[in-house]
Formats: C-alpha cells, sequence, structure tokens
C-alpha cells in the first residue's frame, strides 16, 4: 500500500492506532446493517460466506477460495461451501466422458487388461 511499511496497520483509526472490532462494529457495522434494512441476526462473519458464495459464482475454483480464505485445508473449504459446487460435478463428468470418447472409450479397458 502506498505510504505504508510492511508492519503499519491497515486499518486504523483517523489517529492512526488500532482499529478495535467492537469499536468498528458499533460505529461503522451496526449502522451501516440498520440503514440496509438488515435483520439484526446478519452478523460480520456473515460477510465473509457472503463474499466467499459470490467469488463461487464468479467461477473461482476451490483450491483458489482456500487460499483467499486462508483454510489450512481444502477439506475445511469444501466442507463449508462443497454444496455450492454442484453443476462442476456434472461438468467434471461431461469432460471425463468426452476425453475417453476421444480414445475411443479404450482408456479404461486398456488400462484394466494391463492390471
Amino acid at each position: 500500500m502506498p505510504g505504508k511499511e510492511p508492519d503499519d496497520l491497515v486499518f486504523t483509526v483517523p489517529s492512526g492506532s488500532m482499529l478495535r472490532l467492537p469499536n468498528w462494529r458499533r460505529a461503522v457495522f451496526l449502522s451501516a446493517r440498520n440503514r440496509a434494512c438488515i435483520s439484526p441476526r446478519f452478523r460480520i462473519h456473515d460477510l465473509r460466506h457472503t463474499a466467499a458464495s459470490l467469488m463461487i459464482q464468479a467461477g473461482y475454483p476451490p483450491n483458489m477460495l482456500q487460499e483467499i480464505l486462508g483454510h489450512a485445508s481444502i477439506t475445511t473449504t469444501l466442507d463449508l461451501y462443497g454444496h455450492l459446487y454442484p453443476g462442476d460435478m456434472d461438468r467434471y463428468a461431461d469432460r471425463l466422458d468426452s476425453a475417453a470418447d476421444e480414445r475411443g472409450g479404450r482408456g479404461w479397458q486398456v488400462q484394466n487388461e494391463a492390471s
């Protein structure tokens, strides 16, 4: 970021000191949520899930989503968001069928005969 050192805080209060979550929640999030007429049950963490859902809709692959969200394991990402990728399973199955057709359907038989 221009004007920032690598160890500088990115999000600060006007004086430059640390922005604390309870203060930001009260001053920014809650008032914005109320102005937008969003349910009081909508939490800050729900923004993370919304962003992840929008990234999936935009075509981000699971491994990229894992990296962005900071999940240690792809399993975590797929456990939380895998249900949002249902159409991909059909698309990849169709690709697999096409690849097998291009090989004349021999790929599976040849490998099995070699075993």
